[in-house]
């Protein structure tokens, strides 16, 4: 866990802040919560998929769900082809309103990194497990109109400094950031919380 003035982009702790909760992206809990937890995530990432079956739930026991803090979602696809049809089927699930759950679904079948688990076809019928409508999924995945997307938040860790997924970043209501990186445990997160909101 860091924190510090400057990120090793160069930018200032408040341009950080700004720069990470501009533009749209998925988002769990409720708008009114003082801290945003910016995870950089890779479908593909087995650490990433340990945090979220070990630590994600008591953080969103704990501090999710009492408003505290709430959840934001970058992507941070560097693994492979694989990861980046991964988070693009994801936003296509996002215009159904079922980011949240196609993301615990990937999560919960992850296979080996780039053993063909997340290619097409199982990304499909992963949308077919969660009832959307398959019409409008497959219009929208087969356009690749979140390429860019995708592309755009790779760049944006890249820029922050992120060099490996899951790399966080807890900011604080007056643009306090801490940054964790790796699947540490909740009570980092609990403890970064509670320094962003008395900073």
């Amino acid at each position: 866990m860091q924190s510090s003035l400057q990120t090793s982009s160069g930018f200032s702790e408040s341009n950080t802040a700004a720069v990470l909760l501009a533009g749209t992206y998925p988002v769990l809990g409720s708008s009114s919560a003082p801290v945003t937890i910016v995870e950089f995530g890779d479908f593909q990432c087995t650490d990433c998929g340990s945090w979220f079956r070990n630590e994600e739930p008591q953080l969103l026991q704990n501090l999710v769900k009492p408003g505290k803090a709430k959840l934001a979602w970058r992507d941070f696809a560097y693994l492979g082809p694989d990861s980046i049809v991964a988070s693009e089927a994801a936003y296509a699930a996002w215009e159904q309103a079922k980011f949240w759950e196609y993301h615990d679904l990937l999560y919960s079948n992850q296979g080996i990194i780039n053993s063909g688990w997340a290619n097409r076809e199982d990304l499909t019928k992963f949308a077919s497990q969660l009832g959307l409508n398959m019409a409008k999924f497959n219009a929208s995945f087969q356009s690749n109109k979140y390429l860019q997307l995708v592309s755009s938040n790779h760049q944006l860790g890249v820029t922050l400094g992120v060099t490996m997924a899951p790399t966080f970043f807890v900011i604080g209501p007056n643009g306090k950031i801490i940054t964790i990186v790796g699947d540490q445990p909740y009570s980092v997160f609990q403890r970064a919380v509670d320094s962003v909101v008395s900073g």
